[in-house]
């Protein structure tokens, strides 16, 4: 299960770094003088749904692995009234990040 773990956990850096340069040339877009917004005033709506989109995907990734992994352990092990309550708070996350 550990190198399972260390794949997933690589892939998701992978995401955040993707994530990151995409969230730095928004800034780049935004900060720089000679960025003219008139000629493609769109771009960075454009962008920002990319980072947006980018980061529902990381979030949907994190939420199966833990689901299919850590929780499903939990109820292999008969630790099934603590995978019980940490559903329930996923869940809740879930609910939140869906408004």
């Amino acid at each position: 299960m550990a190198y399972c773990c260390d794949v997933e956990r690589k892939k998701l850096i992978n995401r955040i770094n993707r994530i990151s340069g995409q969230i730095n040339s928004i800034k780049v877009n935004i900060t720089d003088e000679n960025n003219r917004f008139d000629e493609d005033p769109y771009e960075v709506v454009r962008q920002l749904t990319a980072v947006k989109g980018a980061l529902n995907g990381m979030i949907n990734s994190y939420v199966e692995h833990f689901a299919k992994g850590h929780l499903v352990e939990k109820i292999k092990s008969g630790n099934s009234i603590e995978a019980e309550a940490q559903v329930d708070n996923l869940l809740e996350i879930i609910k939140v990040f869906g408004k």
